[in-house]
């Protein structure tokens, strides 16, 4: 049985907000946003039913939307201070597609008129609630974020690659999370695209990263984000 349908929509409260603040960045989310809201009205009558308030499917999207957006907040950064073209189409490519399914997890969570928020921490549905403070897997620092603006443009480009690789290793674990734990078609068919998109991108990262004579951070993930 769902759980009861709550009040109307309102902005996350138990994840981090990572959006951007720059115009630039705002205007490359706007049009992946309304881009996406295209595709969901097209799949509009083959969304499935709404799996409940505290199911992995909605803690995955609205999860996955904090993660997302400082992914984009990342990207635009290194896209305003680098020189390097294949860098700067790298992170533009980026903040368009993660802005873009950013727009179709909010569609999805209409849809099911669930909140943005829910009543359980982030990370729950993967059997590890979030502490204040805490982050998600592969989620970047104050700190790390603060030096991609203010490090030498050199240094900030390697920083990038080695805080986006880890970034995505985290969002990989956590559609593979959504896909252990969820039988929803258009909810697994993100998590799918997810892990198609940025396992091509950590590929080409680590090239990036050779060619600057650098190498990912090579820490594991913590298993306890598993849940299994």
């Amino acid at each position: 049985m769902a759980d009861p349908e709550p009040g109307p929509t309102e902005a996350p409260k138990t994840s981090r907000s990572f959006l951007p603040t720059s115009p630039g960045s705002w205007l490359v989310l706007g049009l992946a946003v309304l881009i996406a809201a295209g595709g969901l009205i097209f799949a509009w009558t083959r969304l499935p039913h709404n799996p409940g308030n505290t199911s992995p499917e909605a803690g995955f999207l609205r999860d996955m939307q904090a993660h997302h957006s400082q992914a984009v907040q990342m990207a635009m950064t290194i896209r305003d201070r680098t020189a390097d073209e294949q860098l700067k189409a790298l992170a533009t490519d980026m903040a368009f597609a993660q802005a873009g399914e950013i727009g179709l997890m909010q569609g999805y969570l209409d849809a099911w008129k669930l909140p943005y928020s829910g009543p359980d921490a982030p990370m729950t549905w993967m059997g590890h609630p979030l502490a204040d403070g805490e982050l998600m897997p592969g989620m970047a620092s104050e700190d790390d974020l603060a030096k991609l603006s203010s490090l030498p443009v050199d240094q900030a480009e390697v920083l990038f690659l080695q805080l986006m690789i880890r970034h995505h290793q985290g969002g990989v674990e956590m559609a593979q999370a959504l896909l252990d734990r969820s039988d929803n078609a258009m909810v697994r068919d993100l998590a799918q695209r997810i892990i198609r998109a940025q396992d091509n991108e950590i590929a080409t990262m680590n090239t990036f990263l050779e060619q600057r004579g650098a190498q990912p951070i090579t820490d594991p993930l913590p298993d306890s984000h598993s849940g299994m």
